[in-house]
């Protein structure tokens, strides 16, 4: 064979495997690149979503809490909390304290226009509800002694009827219950008596 022949014939296979290296070697660079690209940009969006959420913790922390001076009873799942305005006697005389169990009686009065007579009854509206809270949150201990108010803690449908109870002017009377002491049933009974105007 000839030299020269010899000669392009390794220039030439020369060329196809510095080609073929060339192109292993930079399209495996060019994935790499394309998913350090991608892994970059992953780990940017991390980032920016733990700075946000810090952020957020940083700005509940900022915001002052309100704090209670009389401090209220956590509100059980599914129910909710209504504020009965009675006095002391209606009460029990101060001695309601969160977690008591008090039934509640409401009071109406009506007048038959027939006979112009005057009819006050008591309805027991509400069994073995419990104390949330006496008096406002800005009591002090000693001030929620002497409470105008009482927190108890209701389902939804008891909420609706105590409210619509609320707007008689007659008002609630509680009842405190031994603890002990779950036995129910008796809600809706109903005493009714005439008004005897002197």
């Amino acid at each position: 064979m000839n030299t020269k022949k010899i000669w392009m014939i390794s220039v030439i296979l020369g060329m196809a495997v510095a080609a073929f290296a060339y192109i292993t070697i930079f399209s495996k660079e060019t994935v790499t690149t394309a998913s350090g690209t991608e892994s970059s940009q992953e780990q940017k969006k991390e980032d920016q979503s733990s700075k946000q959420a810090e952020k957020k913790k940083e700005e509940k922390a900022k915001k002052p809490e309100r704090e209670f001076t009389n401090s209220i009873v956590a509100v059980s799942k599914g129910k909710r909390a209504i504020s009965l305005k009675v006095n002391l006697e209606q009460g029990v005389s101060g001695y309601v304290a969160p977690n008591s169990m008090v039934d509640v009686i409401a009071y109406e009065t009506t007048k038959d226009d027939a006979t112009g007579k005057e009819f006050k009854s008591s309805v027991l509206v509400l069994e073995n509800a419990k104390v949330l809270t006496s008096g406002k949150s800005a009591d002090n201990k000693a001030e929620a002694l002497q409470y105008e108010t009482v927190t108890v803690e209701v389902t939804p449908e008891e909420g609706v009827m105590l409210g619509l109870a609320a707007k008689d002017k007659d008002g609630f009377y509680l009842m405190l219950r031994n603890t002990e002491d779950t036995e129910s049933g008796k809600a809706g009974i109903k005493q009714t008596r005439e008004v005897i105007k002197e």
